[in-house]
């Protein structure tokens, strides 16, 4: 891991703020890429995934370990920006990065970083989608995400959810082939 992963994940964070941002009263019960989960629904499972992950890598239980349990009450926006906070305190710390995690499930926290980055990464593009904004990723983000990808979704983790069939890219661009990876397409 490397300090280029800790930069990656706080300009996620500083993304995910941006579009729940610009998120309108009318937008929050549209549909997202993720066909399960409407906007709010979205907003509330990024922030629930960024707590999680953020409580692993404190070598906290997580109190809450289901992403999908309310975490966003009656203020998403801020919610997440207590997430993200945490998170950010929580990756940055020293020896954070090191040994093992508990998600529950033992893993290198290496690994669980790696997980914190491609479930926020593939969601801000979700958001974007959903709410017709700019996702804001950038070519050396899009490149390590794939990479990312790559490394950790295999037929196992497909199997659990959260990530379809690999299909057949819609362009040549990066950003496509990204996505086409995780079942997803422009």
């Amino acid at each position: 891991m490397s300090s280029d992963q800790l930069e990656t994940l706080a300009s996620f964070h500083r993304g995910a703020h941006r579009l729940v941002d610009q998120i309108t009263d009318d937008q929050w019960e549209l549909p997202t890429p993720c066909t399960e989960w409407n906007v709010a629904q979205l907003v509330n499972h990024i922030t629930g995934s960024i707590n999680v992950l953020a409580s692993a890598a404190l070598r906290e239980v997580p109190a809450l370990a289901d992403p999908n349990d309310d975490h966003s009450g009656d203020d998403p926006r801020g919610a997440l920006k207590k997430a993200t906070e945490r998170s950010q305190r929580a990756w940055n710390k020293p020896g954070a990065l090191d040994g093992m995690v508990s998600i529950p499930g033992d893993m290198p926290a290496a690994h669980c970083l790696a997980i914190t980055l491609i479930d926020t990464g593939t969601h801000l593009w979700d958001l974007a989608e959903a709410i017709g904004a700019d996702h804001g990723l950038s070519a050396r983000e899009i490149q390590l995400l794939d990479d990312l990808n790559r490394q950790v979704v295999n037929e196992d983790v497909r199997a659990g959810g959260g990530f379809g069939k690999i299909l057949d890219p819609t362009d040549d661009t990066e950003l496509a082939g990204m996505l086409a990876f995780v079942g997803r397409s422009v």
